[in-house]
């Protein structure tokens, strides 16, 4: 399951290159009904075209919900970047104007996100096929084995968070550092809940964990599929969106965001916890790098708390 070689946001527009024959679509239903494991087919604009019901018990998606979309959809968020490398080296193996046979599939171990969030790991082959005429891309899954599965998910697990969830600092930060390099919009929100030392000294540090448990799930819940969240420090969280450039507007989004935490006061045993947040949103400039970004959002969230939200 491989994507362009150009942006996300292209991916995430893909459709069909140009409209398919009716020869072309029996084709390719024919094609996918033959294999006898897992497959999908995409145009080389990346949108699905084909999918067998292996495929279907694979991504708990309905063949005909695949139709149509970006692959994109299909793949975790911080598995982008390696699987355009994928992509391009298709694009160099499986020349337009040599033999058929000529390119040689890719086979990895990869991860795809079903229709439920929930991310799994397969061993993946992928090539370009010519079929009724016209080059598609057919990417072969089967689930990998339970021993390898569990060494992904313990994977996993050192990459997140234990109270939240939440991405770690480090992981989220590799999310950023490949969307920059690859010179796509970015914006990064600096979040951190005051008065945590207040909370934990009045009700106990459990209380403290419940809100910083509520802030983290509320930004999850906040956040789109373009953008990331983790947990940055003690009491301090970060969203990384990548979006076209005229929805990263730095004081809509943190307005956007005060609001999606600090709407509903976090319930604790008994009582009922208010929470707010400060808030620090900076958009990347041109060739600015990663660490400066991170410097201006940062020092935007304390130029927050020092105003008092005003």
């Amino acid at each position: 399951m491989t994507e362009g070689v150009t942006s996300d946001s292209v991916l995430s527009d893909a459709v069909v290159d140009g409209e398919m024959t009716d020869e072309q679509l029996a084709a390719v239903a024919e094609f996918v009904a033959a294999i006898p494991m897992a497959v999908m087919v995409h145009s080389m604009q990346y949108a699905v075209v084909g999918a067998n019901l292996l495929c279907e018990e694979i991504l708990d998606c309905p063949v005909e919900g695949m139709l149509g979309r970006p692959v994109a959809d299909f793949v975790p968020l911080g598995d982008r970047v390696s699987a355009k490398r994928i992509a391009m080296q298709l694009e160099h193996s499986y020349p337009v104007a040599g033999p058929p046979d000529l390119g040689r599939p890719i086979g990895a171990l990869r991860r795809v996100r079903r229709s439920d969030g929930e991310v799994v790991s397969c061993w993946m082959h992928v090539g370009i096929s010519t079929i009724a005429g016209r080059r598609f891309i057919v990417a072969l899954l089967d689930l990998v084995n339970p021993v390898v599965d569990d060494t992904v998910h313990w994977r996993d697990r050192a990459e997140r968070d234990d109270l939240t969830g939440l991405l770690r600092r480090g992981s989220l930060l590799t999310h950023v550092e490949e969307w920059i390099t690859a010179d796509l919009p970015v914006a990064l929100a600096f979040v951190d809940v005051d008065r945590l030392k207040s909370i934990n000294d009045a009700h106990g540090h459990a209380a403290g964990d419940a809100v910083l448990e509520a802030a983290g799930r509320r930004l999850q819940q906040w956040s789109s599929r373009s953008a990331v969240v983790g947990r940055y420090a003690g009491d301090e969280f970060v969203v990384a969106i990548t979006d076209e450039p005229q929805e990263l507007d730095s004081a809509r989004l943190a307005e956007s965001i005060r609001a999606a935490i600090c709407g509903e006061p976090v319930p604790f045993e008994s009582r009922l916890l208010a929470m707010s947040v400060s808030v620090g949103v900076a958009v990347r400039e041109p060739d600015e790098s990663r660490d400066r970004l991170i410097r201006r959002a940062d020092a935007l969230m304390y130029r927050d708390k020092a105003s008092g939200h005003t």
